[in-house]
């Protein structure tokens, strides 16, 4: 999966003589730049500074004439530079800009007529130094003439330079998501050099890309050294792979760079349906009508189902749960979906509480993802009936199964716990469960609102901390306790088949499913163009 996004760059200073006595101003120009070759093929290929480097670390002056080319490597007459202090730096949608200035005393460059400007980068050598223009202008007056400044001993200089950026996030393609404007890497790569380094996919909803940087399921890193082209001003990141071993069972909602920008699933333009035909679920034996249909979510309307290459109606020889989580994965729960801070969930007393003091970073009990930080959360909580664990799924969920990994409940309290539901918050209803060890299981049950408690106990809940790894998956550690939702088999048939039978079943996926049998790669372009 591929996307472009297009930049449009460009700069301006604004100079300004003050009387160093009453502070006064006696002059103003301005100076429209040239964006040069060095600024291009620094971001680009890595020469002669780094892509990542800060780039506009000076402002150069100068004394010559002349009409000024992207090939320039320097001024006409160089006079002195200084080192910048950025006033500001704004991103905003379209432009985002950073504002940078240098000040001359009234001791500096006395008998000189300034005439050009520009900003510079800067690198430190072993044996030396070296600075190299990026942008170049000459001084203009409100009407556009060339001027030239006289600095004399009685005069204050103000060289203030103003870098933008200008764009609209649309490289993803019109069902995508993007940072918001304070979050944008690419424009902050372009105005600062920082930029976002790692890929990302997650099963959860979003609504910016930004928010893949904490609610991700899998991701990788990547060098922004890609191949880029002085020719066409176009960098090529390098193609990120997740290959067959990697972050297997994942439903892919969401693909991208958090700070760049991000695919969302199903978008049909970049990922049709991918069918699968006749794949293999399972052999009768005569009893069993329930089986594995091997995918957690599927296109509806697209389920077939074959016994012996014969095939059956839908509806009335089987049905199939086209969202089921077939595996039993942690993140599939929907609970996982959610924090403890969400409007429509109560975990017991937190959030009445005073989050630790510790140095220790504690994670949400609910969100499988980095939900955590230093004094967000306490240490645990207390649930009880008046205070139970409750959620709100904001419309009806099929339920069947709660985990608690761990459980801090005494064993004699343990087969107490009450799971309920309720379609409207007021009259509740107890599943009928059985247990083993920290998992509770029952029939299903589709209702938009639970609550999990121990009658006339107080439950101290543990919240766990970076010191308490407690779900393992693919090397990683979640530290998430509390997993409401359902498993299920998927496939289910009116009728058992024979002994020896073969099942099968074709259907198609909407969403990108990474498995052992597909490997997932990205890659985008950034398209940079001279104002």
């Amino acid at each position: 999966m591929q996307a472009k996004e297009k930049v449009l760059l460009h700069n301006k200073f604004e100079v300004k003589v003050v009387d160093a006595q009453t502070g006064k101003t006696k002059q103003t120009a301005f100076a429209y730049n040239v964006i040069l070759n060095y600024y291009f093929s620094s971001r680009l290929t890595g020469s002669p500074l780094g892509v990542s480097a800060d780039l506009l670390r000076y402002i150069a002056l100068g004394t010559g004439t002349g009409t000024p080319a992207i090939t320039d490597t320097a001024l006409f007459t160089h006079l002195t530079r200084k080192s910048v202090t950025t006033l500001e730096t704004v991103y905003e949608y379209p432009t985002s800009h950073i504002t940078k200035q240098i000040k001359l005393e009234a001791t500096e460059c006395n008998g000189s007529n300034i005439t050009e400007v520009g900003l510079e980068g800067y690198y430190s050598g072993t044996w030396s130094s070296y600075y190299y223009l990026m942008t170049h202008a000459m001084l203009q007056d409100s009407e556009g003439n060339q001027i030239a400044i006289a600095k004399t001993d009685v005069d204050v200089v103000y060289i203030t330079a103003t870098f933008y950026a200008t764009y609209t996030p649309s490289g993803f393609g019109t069902d995508a998501i993007y940072p918001i404007a304070e979050n944008n890497y690419l424009v902050r790569w372009l105005l600062t050099g920082g930029y976002d380094s790692t890929i990302r996919f997650g099963r959860y909803a979003l609504e910016y890309s930004s928010e893949l940087t904490t609610k991700y399921t899998s991701s990788k890193s990547y060098s922004l050294s890609g191949t880029g082209s002085m020719t066409t001003l176009q960098l090529d990141l390098p193609v990120t792979t997740f290959l067959d071993a990697e972050c297997n069972n994942r439903i892919v909602k969401h693909l991208g760079i958090a700070g760049f920008g991000a695919f969302t699933f199903p978008n049909h333009e970049v990922f049709p349906p991918y069918p699968v035909e006749h794949l293999v679920i399972g052999e009768g034996d005569g009893a069993t009508t329930e089986f594995n249909i091997k995918c957690p979510l599927i296109q509806a309307g697209t389920p077939r189902v074959f016994v012996n290459d014969v095939e059956l109606t839908a509806g009335t020889d089987f049905t199939v749960d086209c969202e089921s989580n077939c595996g039993d994965w942690y993140e599939n729960y929907h609970s996982a979906a959610l924090t403890t801070k969400d409007d429509n969930v109560q975990f017991g007393n937190l959030k009445e509480l005073t989050p630790t003091t510790s140095t220790y970073t504690y994670y949400d009990p609910l969100a499988w993802w980095n939900c955590g930080g230093v004094q967000k959360y306490p240490a645990s909580c207390s649930i009880t009936a008046e205070k139970p664990i409750w959620i709100d799924f904001l419309s009806a969920k099929e339920c069947n199964r709660l985990k608690i990994n761990p459980i801090t409940v005494p064993s004699s309290q343990i087969d107490n716990l009450v799971i309920e539901y309720s379609a409207d918050n007021i009259n509740w209803t107890a599943v009928a469960y059985t247990r083993a060890e920290q998992v509770w299981s029952w029939e299903t049950v589709s209702a938009r609102y639970w609550r999990v408690y121990i009658p006339n106990y107080t439950w101290s809940y543990s919240i766990y901390s970076n010191y308490n790894s407690v779900t393992e998956r693919d090397g990683l550690s979640y530290r998430c306790t509390f997993f409401l939702g359902k498993t299920a088999p998927g496939l289910k048939l009116t009728n058992p088949p024979a002994a020896g039978e073969t099942i099968e079943a074709s259907y198609a996926i909407e969403y990108p499913f990474k498995t052992a049998n597909n490997l997932l790669r990205f890659t985008c372009s950034i398209q940079l163009q001279r104002g």
